[in-house]
């Protein structure tokens, strides 16, 4: 006999399916962004199949919460190489506009 639950990968493409309306009424540059938020939940499928989660949406919005936390960390780095690198930036004077440095 056939499984009775649909797979995460099975769930996932079937929320992409039901987002297409959504997603063609998007301007050309959102829709690329719509894409390229898809395609990041897409690279945590298997651990999304791990997981088991019985709302599938909940493991899509945390794989791409999961890239994009990825995203800044790479521009972190970048930033920090690049003001390293350069030597002579300083920070925020009065640093209440930092909200990084607090939460490091």
């Amino acid at each position: 006999m056939g499984r009775s639950v649909p797979t995460y990968r099975e769930e996932l493409d079937r929320m992409i399916s039901e987002w297409n309306k959504f997603r063609r009424s998007l301007r050309k540059r959102e829709r690329e962004a719509f894409d390229k938020m898809i395609v990041s939940a897409k690279k945590h499928t298997t651990a999304g199949q791990y997981q088991a989660n019985p709302d599938p949406m909940e493991t899509l919005i945390l794989s791409i919460l999961l890239e994009h936390r990825l995203m800044l960390e790479r521009i972190e780095r970048r930033l920090c190489n690049e003001r390293m690198d350069l030597g002579h930036l300083p920070g925020p004077a009065s640093g209440k506009d930092d909200d990084m440095a607090e939460n490091e």
